[in-house]
């Protein structure tokens, strides 16, 4: 079912209830932690910050926390949250966001109320820190405005961290950057990207991160576009872990590109328009602003918190009124009813989440043949579960008919035992009716198997090759790898690429050159061209880009490498370096 990403303001007050429930039981049940424990792991190296694949990794890694909800409650959705309403008011630390109602109180440094009270940091601290409006700032309309009016992919997914010489250059408007000032606005656990993750806030501003992203998608890019445009593989701009084709660690076999599919828009989630005056989606929580120029929506502010500046009628405390600039509690006349507390809700735990899977039924016979050594790359990315790479908590590889995930009887009925038939067939084998043969007898042979990505068809594998002859080091083997890479033949083509385009598939990281310039990765680079190597030699000119005068834009490429001669399903020879 596809759900409705709105922001939190605007959800209902039972819609929030349920959603907290959930990240409690989600917290009670260890797999909060789980997943913040993903995001600290991810600040000491890979591809979630620092780079072009800090957008598509987040939307990846999100999407994760909205499914982990979804197995508590079906029909919740993560919300977003807008802070430029919160940005709108004279002190955003006021807004009631930062009430027991929405993100909870933080008055002493530590959540100590709310929702997510006295919640066990990854680090053992009892409880959430904050330091709310200390530092940074909320999101601000012109930094959106900014994202809008880029027209070149590498101004969006841009290069935050290059090094002298990386030809593109970053402005420190992009989205990457101003995200920033919220978590440092947030301040405490948010402050600290290896922290951040322990504050739910993180997941909903991150919402928020996502819906800028795809508004510009919707906006500046077609549909194939938002699939294929990716920026430049360069060493000098990113690290190796941002090209597009890399393995987007630690959610593997998914490639970074994997996370520009239109497929999570299409199939899983959309957005809720953002909030507008006059009527702010209808939200108790909200006002609309007149006073600051043009009408805009603005947070309410709580009790105790700051209200001057408002002064064409609006209404900006909840719950109390503005008196001289401060909100104070509404005082109700006359006698009131008893109030009647509703009965606690008590959610029954939820089961243990399974992260752990092959991606084809055939791992486990390949695995016992010894392919996890002998085409490791290959191995490591679609079978992990069989190579060890991790470790299965629910079900036991042997058995042959078993549902391995809590959703295979839902999929089953959306049509997957067909359209995803080797994740399936691997993973459900119960309810898509496997149970009769076993997985040794069907896996005698290869052939190419689709896997499941957000509910769509998007990736074949094929089985392990036997044979790899490459030039020695980390090198491509064909000018045309980075942009195979960028058109999915990592995945269509994986061992036939892990072999090939090492580098553009992310098998090996260059360490003695920086891929990407237009210079010679290799120290015989000028011996070999004057030998004509470079007329005989593929090698030559993706890795002796001077000594063969063969550096070339994307675009260069798109238009050689698209063509049928150069196409990487199409090469039959490997190897073509020197040893």
């Amino acid at each position: 079912m596809k759900s409705v990403r709105k922001e939190y303001r605007v959800m209902s007050d039972e819609e929030r209830a349920r959603l907290h429930r959930a990240f409690n039981t989600l917290k009670n049940n260890g797999e909060y932690t789980t997943l913040a424990r993903i995001h600290a792991e991810q600040t000491r190296g890979g591809a979630a910050h620092s780079g072009p694949a800090f957008l598509p990794w987040h939307r990846e890694y999100i999407k994760r926390m909205e499914l982990a909800l979804r197995q508590i409650d079906p029909g919740l959705a993560l919300p977003y949250w807008d802070s430029t309403l919160d940005g709108a008011l004279p002190r955003p630390a006021d807004s009631i966001i930062f009430t027991d109602e929405f993100g909870g109180m933080s008055g002493s440094g530590s959540v100590t109320s709310g929702p997510f009270a006295n919640w066990r940091t990854l680090e053992g601290r009892p409880a959430i820190r904050r330091a709310v409006g200390a530092q940074g700032s909320c999101f601000k309309e012109s930094e959106i405005a900014f994202v809008m009016g880029q027209g070149t992919i590498d101004q969006v997914l841009a290069f935050t961290a290059p090094k002298t010489g990386c030809p593109v250059r970053t402005d420190y408007n992009c989205l990457e950057y101003t995200h920033g000032n919220v978590h440092i606005f947030v301040g405490g656990d948010m402050f600290d990207t290896e922290t951040s993750a322990n504050d739910p806030l993180f997941f909903f501003h991150h919402t928020f991160v996502d819906l800028i992203w795809e508004m510009w998608r919707q906006q500046r890019q077609g549909p194939a576009d938002r699939e294929r445009t990716y920026p430049i593989d360069n060493q000098l701009c990113s690290a190796a872990q941002h090209f597009a084709a890399n393995i987007m660690e630690p959610f593997g076999p998914f490639r970074n590109n994997d996370g520009l599919s239109n497929l999570y828009t299409n199939n899983m989630y959309q957005y809720a328009p953002r909030p507008t005056c006059p009527a702010c989606s209808g939200s108790k929580y909200l006002f609309c602003d007149n006073s600051h120029g043009n009408p805009r929506c603005a947070a309410k502010v709580r009790v105790g918190g700051v209200c001057t500046g408002f002064t064409r009628g609006e209404q900006p405390c909840y719950a109390g009124v503005c008196q001289n600039g401060k909100c104070v509690a509404a005082v109700i006349e006359g006698p009131q009813p008893p109030v009647t507390r509703p009965l606690p809700v008590v959610t029954p735990p939820a089961a243990v989440q399974e992260s752990c899977f092959n991606e084809n039924e055939c791992c486990t016979s390949w695995a016992a043949k010894g392919e996890c050594t002998r085409n490791a790359a290959y191995m490591r990315d679609w079978c992990k579960a069989s190579c060890r790479t991790c470790v299965p908590r629910t079900y036991a590889l042997a058995d042959d008919c078993r549902d391995r995930h809590i959703n295979c009887a839902r999929w089953v009925r959306t049509g997957e035992c067909t359209s995803n038939a080797a994740w399936m067939a691997e993973n459900c084998r119960q309810s898509c009716n496997k149970c009769g043969r076993t997985r040794a007898q069907t896996c005698g042979g290869g052939g190419g198997e689709s896997i499941l990505l957000l509910s769509g068809t998007i990736t074949t594998t094929a089985r392990p090759a036997q044979q790899c002859s490459n030039s020695q080091g980390c090198f491509n083997e064909n000018q045309c790898c980075p942009h195979w890479g960028s058109m999915g033949e990592c995945t269509r083509n994986p061992s036939w690429m892990a072999c090939n385009c090492r580098v553009s598939c992310g098998h090996c990281f260059p360490r003695d050159y920086n891929y990407g310039g237009c210079n010679d990765y290799h120290p015989s680079c000028g011996n070999w061209a004057r030998t004509g190597e470079c007329q005989r030699n593929p090698w030559m000119l993706e890795n002796c880009r001077t000594s063969c005068r063969s550096c070339k834009s994307q675009q260069q490429l798109q238009g050689q490498c698209s063509t049928g001669q150069s196409n990487a399903g199409q090469r039959q020879r490997a190897g073509w370096g020197f040893s």
